[in-house]
């Protein structure tokens, strides 16, 4: 695995972990935990800031760098893919053991039965289709697009759950992460029936890992996010896990130009 390619991981990391430190002041230093309501908005608004900047930033890497099709998508069979992705595919196994354990809680319901198969099913389609030996065939496109439409399921489930919280900065970056996931895995997809989407995967997977980094540091660990407004169970975090290793293992799946190619 080249140094180049493991240093696409270092802005994004670095970025989600400095806005979740400034959601912990705007926690710490504005929001009340009984109620989530900040008293000043000058924190809301400076993460918003800093996350929009970061995406302009992995706009214009993608688009300069793909001039001229020199971003290609050339190595979903490389080592470090496959590893990425057979880790994510033990953790949507998790995910969904972990909701069928939370079946036995008083809240649980049948969309929460539908969750656990959903994870299980996705995660046992990504396993076969990354040891299928060709990914030609019909039935390894097929196992390869279950985490695009388990990346979907999981959107709208988070958004029919959250839709009616009035406090939108306490779910917009986790709705937002979803969306990048959901356009990696969709640009991902397209690699296998011969629609190569290189700059979107990119630009997709820099935003994915961004507030993935975001979303997992922060989120359940500040009380203003959890009581009464956010809360992921272990089976969701699981899940965002996933689709972080997921969106990783398509970064290293491009091909990028050398320095100074032309």
């Amino acid at each position: 695995m080249k140094i180049k390619k493991l240093l696409l991981f270092l802005p994004p990391v670095i970025a989600g972990l400095i806005t979740a430190f400034f959601r912990y002041q705007m926690v710490e230093k504005t929001v009340d935990p009984q109620t989530g309501i900040a008293s000043s908005h000058s924190w809301i608004y400076g993460i918003y800031f800093f996350a929009a900047l970061m995406a302009l930033l992995f706009l214009a890497a993608s688009v300069l760098l793909g001039k001229g099709g020199k971003v290609e998508i050339k190595g979903p069979g490389a080592m470090g893919y496959r590893l990425l992705g057979a880790g994510a595919a033990l953790l949507f196994v998790l995910s969904g053991g972990a909701y069928f354990f939370s079946l036995a809680g008083e809240n649980a319901g049948a969309l929460t039965l539908v969750k656990a198969l959903a994870a299980i099913l996705c995660g046992g389609g990504l396993l076969a289709g990354l040891l299928a030996k060709s990914k030609e065939g019909e039935g390894a496109k097929v196992c390869l697009l279950l985490p695009v439409f388990y990346s979907a399921f999981s959107l709208l489930v988070f958004y029919r759950d959250n839709n009616a919280n009035p406090l939108v900065y306490s779910f917009a970056t986790e709705l937002f992460a979803y969306i990048a996931v959901m356009f990696t895995l969709y640009g991902a997809a397209a690699f296998f029936f011969g629609k190569d989407r290189p700059r979107l995967v990119f630009f997709a997977s820099l935003s994915s890992i961004y507030l993935l980094v975001t979303v997992l540091c922060s989120d359940n660990l500040l009380p203003a996010f959890t009581q009464g407004h956010i809360h992921f169970t272990v089976g969701d975090l699981l899940s965002l896990g996933a689709f972080l290793l997921l969106s990783g293992a398509w970064l290293l799946a491009l091909r990028l130009p050398k320095l100074g190619e032309k």
